[in-house]
């Protein structure tokens, strides 16, 4: 498949964009969808209706959720890496 074009709506406008597959449209759907949602809680739960702020409320919002995943993925693979270890460890003394 080719590239296809669509248009994603965030805070009242327009951007075209190009995707590469059905999958990188859903996922780009998926955080039109998002923004959208959270932009709305903004605005309701803390009554700010500049859009700047809202977009700047929103745009925090999902970078601290980025750098929580990926201290808790950075923290997994350690484990992962410790488990590891310690099974050949635990190999290389049965042998």
């Amino acid at each position: 498949m080719g590239t296809q074009a669509i248009t994603v709506r965030i805070a009242g406008k327009s951007y075209p964009m190009t995707v590469s597959s059905p999958q990188e449209e859903e996922t780009i759907r998926k955080a039109e969808r998002q923004i959208r949602e959270r932009l709305k809680m903004y605005e309701e739960k803390y009554a700010v209706t500049d859009i700047r702020d809202l977009l700047s409320m929103c745009v925090l919002q999902f970078a601290t959720e980025s750098n929580e995943n990926e201290e808790k993925a950075g923290s997994v693979e350690q484990d992962v890496l410790s488990k590891l270890k310690a099974i050949e460890h635990a190999l290389d003394t049965n042998t």
